[in-house]
């Protein structure tokens, strides 16, 4: 082990890392993408093409009725098989539903279990397995905990996936999934959290907010979702790499965004229309590299070689500082990853050591930027609805916190947050009806029985909706559909509730849950406590009429314009004599 805290054999590791990647990134992808504008059509209208449809009827025929032919011969004994819509076609089966219902397919999904009592029910697509939504607690943790040897992620969601993810930990089963989970553990370690992360999150927190008052002094609309994204990745980027990206700066009207942020969401809308299009068809227009799955790989290659950038910055610090002698603040995942790498020698992985590092960083970088960013772009949307709300949250700042109103304490500490439960609740709330993922898909690798008796063929998706979930009755009571922040206090000892997290599913469950939601919480409560201490965010749109993206994610669909206003300093609290 050297000055620098890398291991000599670590540091030859990242030298040879560092020229893999060197070779991709001196050839940058050239293609100009399309800007977000251009995304605003509804997704369906472009998977939804007459002649697709039809192309796609002519080629299922066949295919279509000899599976029933042979399923109906090899289900002879009487199942309980998943609710069917009453729109299934004999052989189209639910092609246009899923068109019909792409730009608003969360709510489609969650009308339907409305309607089936939140019951297993299915559509089918010819060209790919049937999908099968499931919205209650208790069918997660059937799918997610007690079948987990059943329900992987399969290879289906692997192959659509891919291009982009790689051999990822949330494209993984099995032993790689185990070497990332392993790996990237250690980046959110109580120790992390405390010596790293939460200084970095403040740190970029005062550059934001003294941008933000430069906006405010401006007193023109800003983009709230660019500025948000660039904080959440300046953050992420600092904790998970070392690396400065510095995109947190002031833009003149009219100035061009970062092309690799866009190249992010891009991607994601396109990876969205990717997942509900027939295999066949996706697969044929990127071999043809047109339409959607053109967007999609160019987009991936610019994002791709934006992360090996990344990588080759961290790596050559590294190999800097141990030239220097100097020891590194904290373990980062380029650190953390090679490590690895001499420890568990005995996993074999499919790729070099230059793509399984990739890969790892494209996964963080999606969950630690989008997931914070998605999540404070629908509390400004929320707090835009429900004033009121935004009331009681200041009015308990007043009394637990009363500096952070005064600007005695401009940056607080994530210990003297504890005390404002209602805060945390309104967070818990929104990420509630807003989950940053609106699904999550396991495939059944063999035959299988739910816990309600619904029969589960190999092969079909089980697609458990986190929306669905949020929005099930039976789960949150008759008001599950409204914002009430006060579900997340408990009645009787005035703290934060924690329920289940089949029932509370915002971040996964059983063996995959999400290793960051620590970080994404103590990031959430810092960002909102902080800002919104400072500011009043009014959006130009009318809130009731914003609406999300259909995307591998949930963005808000179009641009999140803003009117930010500086909060005059509140008095000090009166002083009391001895």
């Amino acid at each position: 082990m050297n000055a620098s805290g890398i291991s000599p054999s670590s540091q030859v590791s990242h030298q040879s890392l560092q020229f893999s990647l060197q070779r991709e990134h001196e050839h940058p992808a050239t293609t100009r993408i399309p800007t977000p504008s251009s995304i605003m059509k509804p997704v369906g209208e472009f998977i939804g093409d007459q002649r697709e449809v039809a192309l796609a009827a002519t080629a299922a025929v066949a295919l279509g009725l000899a599976v029933s032919l042979l399923r109906a011969k090899a289900t002879s004994e009487p199942r309980q098989l998943p609710l069917e819509l009453k729109t299934t076609l004999p052989v189209l089966k639910n092609v246009v539903d899923v068109v019909q219902n792409t730009p608003r397919f969360h709510d489609w999904l969650n009308e339907t279990s409305i309607e089936f009592g939140h019951k297993p029910w299915r559509f089918a697509i010819p060209g790919r397995p049937d999908t099968i939504v499931l919205s209650s607690p208790e069918l997660f943790e059937d799918v997610l905990k007690t079948q987990d040897n059943v329900f992987l992620r399969g290879p289906t969601a692997k192959h659509i996936t891919k291009d982009l993810f790689g051999n990822s930990m949330i494209t993984s089963d099995g032993d790689p999934w185990f070497f990332h989970r392993k790996t990237a553990t250690h980046l959110f370690s109580m120790q992390m959290m405390k010596d790293v992360m939460e200084e970095t999150v403040r740190e970029k927190l005062g550059v934001f907010a003294d941008m933000l008052a430069a906006y405010a002094a401006r007193g023109k609309p800003v983009e709230m979702k660019d500025e948000l994204s660039h904080f959440t990745m300046d953050t992420f980027c600092k904790i998970g790499f070392g690396v400065e990206l510095d995109t947190l700066k002031i833009r003149e009207e009219g100035e061009p965004d970062n092309g690799f942020l866009e190249a992010f969401d891009m991607a994601s809308v396109a990876g969205g229309v990717r997942a509900q299009s027939p295999l066949w068809l996706w697969e044929l227009k990127k071999f043809l590299n047109v339409g959607w799955e053109k967007v999609f790989m160019d987009n991936t290659k610019i994002i791709h070689n934006f992360i090996n950038s990344i990588i080759v910055k961290s790596v050559t610090k590294k190999n800097e500082m141990a030239a220097r002698g100097e020891k590194m603040e904290a373990k980062d995942l380029v650190t953390l990853f090679m490590e690895s790498r001499l420890k568990y020698t005995d996993i074999q992985m499919d790729d070099d050591d230059a793509t399984i590092m990739r890969d790892m960083v494209v996964t963080f970088i999606f969950g630690g930027k989008d997931a914070t960013a998605h999540a404070m772009d629908w509390f400004i949307v929320e707090m835009n609805k429900h004033p009121e709300v935004l009331h009681k949250i200041r009015e308990e700042m007043k009394e637990k916190l009363p500096e952070l109103l005064t600007g005695e304490l401009q940056l607080p500490t994530h210990a003297q947050l504890e005390n404002l439960v209602y805060l945390e609740s309104v967070i818990r709330e929104n990420m509630r009806l807003h989950p940053s993922t609106g699904f999550v898909v396991r495939e059944a690798m063999e035959d299988t029985t739910l816990v309600d008796g619904t029969f589960v063929s190999k092969g079909s998706l089980a697609m458990m909706s986190s929306y669905c979930n949020a929005r099930n009755a039976d789960n949150w009571g008759e008001d599950a559909a409204e914002f009430k922040p006060e579900r997340f206090i408990d009645p009787t000892t005035g703290k934060v509730r924690v329920f289940s997290p089949f029932q509370f599913s915002n971040f996964g469950a059983g063996q995959h849950q999400c290793i960051g939601q620590r970080f994404a919480l103590l990031e959430l409560k810092l960002s909102i406590a902080t800002l919104w201490s400072k500011f009043d965010f009014k959006t130009v749109a009318d809130p009731a009429e914003i609406t999300y993206e259909f995307s591998l994610t949930i963005p808000i669909k179009g641009p999140l314009d803003v009117e930010v206003i500086a909060l005059p300093a509140a008095p000090a609290p009166p002083t009391t004599s001895a």
